[in-house]
C-alpha cells in the first residue's frame, strides 16, 4: 500500500487500518512501525539501548512535532481550504491541534529540552519574557512539578508581586468593564478548575467593593457574567445594584472554545449593560450587534478567564471615557485598572470576609 493510500484511509478514520501498513524503521535490530516494535533476529544490548532511546525521545518530541507540523500547515494560504482534511489524520480536534500549535510557537529548542512534558510547556506559555517561561520550566524539572504544582506555583508568583496603581481604586469613572471572579456553591461557575488560576470572590464579598463611590454620576458599566452564574440568587443582579447601576440589556460572546457543563457545551458568555443616571452611547450610530466573535483564530490565545480585547474597543467605539477595567487581566492604554487578583483589590474591611 502507498504512502498515499495509508494517508487517505487515516483521514476516513478506517478502522481497519494496521501499523504494518505504515513504513517501518529499523534502528539497533529493532523494526519500529506505527504503533509497535518487534525484533529483527537477536539485538544487542546496544542496539536495545539505542532503540529505546529512539522510542524515549519520540515520546517526548512527538507532541512538538504535531505542533510544528500545524503551525507550517497554517501558515500556507494555498491550503487553506483542505488543511482540516490533514489535520483529521492526527484524530486530535481543532481547538487542540491549534492549542498545539500556539505552545509551539512559544516554546524555542532550548525550552522545550527543559520542559518535562509539552503541558508544562503550555503552562507558560502565555507569559510574556521567553527567560521567564524557560526558568519555570528549569524549575519544574528541577524540583519535580507536575504541571498542576506548576501551575499553582506560578499563580502563588503572581500573587505575590503587587501592581503598582491597580491596589487602590481612586477617582471618579464613568465607563466600567468588569470582569468579576465570580464563585458559587463552592466552585468555579465554569467548572473548569478556575480558582487554580485566581482567588474567587463570593457575591457577599463583590456587593461590598467600592465601587458606587467611585462611579460618575452618569455611568455606564459592562459586566461580565458566565452563563451559569447569571441564574443565581444572590448573583450578578445584586452585584451590579449593590454598585449603584441598574441592569438595562446586554449582549453576548460566541466562543469558539467550548466549556462542557452538565447540559450543554457552553460556547457563549453574558454582559450585562447597565446604567447609573443616563448614559446611553455617545455614539449609538451605527448600532452595534449585540452577539459578537472574537477576531483571534482560536480562543486558546487567551490566557485563562481572559476576555478578548474586541468588547473594549466595542465600549470605546460607544463612549468617552474616563475608562476603568475592574478585575482586568491585561493593562490597557487610556483605562485605569483596579486589580488583576483577587487579593489585590480587595477593601481593608473586606479582609476579613
Amino acid at each position: 500500500m502507498t504512502d498515499r493510500a495509508v494517508t487517505r484511509r487515516l483521514a476516513r478514520n478506517d478502522a481497519d487500518v494496521s501499523y504494518f501498513d505504515l513504513r517501518p524503521m529499523v534502528v539497533g535490530g529493532f523494526r519500529f512501525m506505527g504503533r509497535g516494535v518487534v525484533p529483527i533476529g537477536k539485538p544487542t544490548l546496544e542496539g536495545y539501548s539505542a532503540a529505546l532511546q529512539l522510542a524515549s525521545d519520540a515520546h517526548e518530541g512527538s507532541p512538538y512535532w504535531v505542533a510544528d507540523l500545524v503551525s507550517y500547515g497554517e501558515n500556507r494560504e494555498d491550503w487553506k481550504e483542505r488543511l482540516s482534511q490533514a489535520q483529521a489524520i492526527t484524530g486530535l480536534s481543532i481547538d487542540r491541534l491549534h492549542d498545539l500549535g500556539y505552545v509551539g510557537r512559544r516554546t524555542p529548542p532550548t525550552a522545550r529540552l527543559v520542559a518535562p512534558t509539552i503541558e508544562h510547556a503550555r503552562a507558560v506559555a502565555k507569559l510574556p519574557d521567553e527567560l521567564d517561561r524557560l526558568d519555570w520550566l528549569r524549575k519544574a524539572r528541577a524540583e519535580g512539578w507536575s504541571v498542576r504544582d506548576l501551575r499553582l506555583n506560578l499563580q502563588a508568583a503572581r500573587r505575590a508581586k503587587v501592581i503598582e496603581g491597580q491596589a487602590v481604586l481612586e477617582g471618579q469613572y464613568r465607563v466600567w468593564l468588569a470582569d468579576p471572579p465570580w464563585v458559587y456553591g463552592n466552585r468555579p461557575p465554569s467548572g473548569s478548575g478556575s480558582q487554580e488560576h485566581y482567588e474567587g470572590m463570593t457575591v457577599e464579598a463583590l456587593c461590598k467593593l467600592p465601587v458606587a463611590a467611585h462611579a460618575a454620576q452618569d455611568a455606564v458599566l459592562f459586566c461580565w457574567v458566565t452563563a451559569p452564574m447569571l441564574y443565581e440568587q444572590p448573583g450578578p443582579n445584586d452585584v451590579i445594584r449593590a454598585w449603584g447601576f441598574t441592569p438595562k440589556t446586554g449582549m453576548v460572546w460566541h466562543k469558539r472554545r467550548h466549556n462542557f457543563g452538565n447540559y450543554v457545551s457552553v460556547r457563549h458568555e453574558h454582559v450585562i449593560i447597565a446604567a447609573r443616571g443616563s448614559c446611553t452611547p455617545d455614539r449609538p450610530t451605527p448600532m452595534i450587534d449585540s452577539v459578537f466573535t472574537s477576531e483571534l483564530k482560536s480562543d486558546h490565545d487567551l490566557e485563562h478567564s481572559e476576555k478578548p480585547e474586541d468588547l473594549r474597543k466595542i465600549i470605546e467605539r460607544l463612549y468617552n471615557g474616563p475608562y476603568i477595567g475592574l478585575f482586568s487581566r491585561v493593562a490597557r492604554h487610556k483605562w485605569a485598572h483596579f486589580g488583576n487578583d483577587a487579593r489585590l483589590i480587595q477593601a481593608p474591611e473586606l479582609e476579613a470576609v
